[in-house]
């Protein structure tokens, strides 16, 4: 009886425990990703692993995951995942976002709509998707970041910026002579996604954010307590 109680406790102890892991998640740079962090911070928790959080220019933050580099992006519109297939969605979405259009405070453009700004020369960082989809067979111009989207209008050399709107109200508070039109052009969904070797996380973190999303959890991680 003594022996079998001892080959239980061995059998037992060589049983593999699950390792937690960190997990490198990237993201280009805008002022709500540190709150979805922390959202997504609490769902790998729950599973039992943390993650990185690294910041790259939009584009190149697309890439590197793909690629394998990272693990995880941070959250991305639906359909991300036809321009770089080896990213898997998680259904279940992170945050919201809106689009604003900024023009210098002497500009006569005031509607902020897409039947207005396709009058233009726009111009809007690279690396999000949603803006190449609205922008295509529009005389629109890529730059590198939302910083030099700001420099070409205050510069003249765009008449509209498209940029995501904290970063747009942030940079033009910041800038002489740079306004925001409202309301924002356009309010998008965004999802978390996983580079495709991790795909067997993705029913665990979308059954947390679920649960999340449907307590008001998320709200509260994200905004604070009310």
């Amino acid at each position: 009886m003594r022996s079998g109680l001892v080959l239980l406790i061995l059998c037992l102890l060589s049983v593999p425990v699950a390792r937690a892991e960190t997990y490198k998640v990237s993201t280009a740079d805008f002022p709500e990703a540190r709150s979805i962090a922390g959202l997504l911070k609490e769902v790998y928790r729950q599973i039992g692993h943390d993650i990185e959080l690294v910041f790259r220019p939009a584009k190149r933050s697309l890439v590197e995951v793909n690629s394998g580099f990272s693990d995880a992006e941070l959250a991305r519109i639906i359909g991300t995942e036809s321009e770089y297939p080896n990213l898997v969605r998680v259904e279940e979405p992170v945050f919201a976002v809106s689009f604003s259009a900024i023009v210098k405070s002497t500009s006569k453009t005031w509607l902020s709509t897409w039947a207005e700004i396709k009058k233009h020369k726009i111009g809007y960082p690279r690396g999000y998707r949603i803006l190449d989809i609205r922008t295509r067979n529009m005389n629109a111009l890529q730059a590198k970041d939302s910083s030099s989207v700001v420099r070409m209008v205050k510069g003249g050399r765009i008449e509209v910026g498209l940029l995501i709107s904290s970063d747009a109200a942030r940079l033009a508070s910041a800038t002489e002579g740079i306004v925001v039109l409202d309301p924002p052009v356009e309010a998008v969904t965004l999802y978390h996604y996983l580079n495709v070797k991790h795909r067997r996380l993705i029913p665990s973190i979308e059954k947390i954010l679920i649960e999340l999303n449907d307590s008001g959890r998320t709200r509260e991680i994200l905004f604070g307590p009310d």
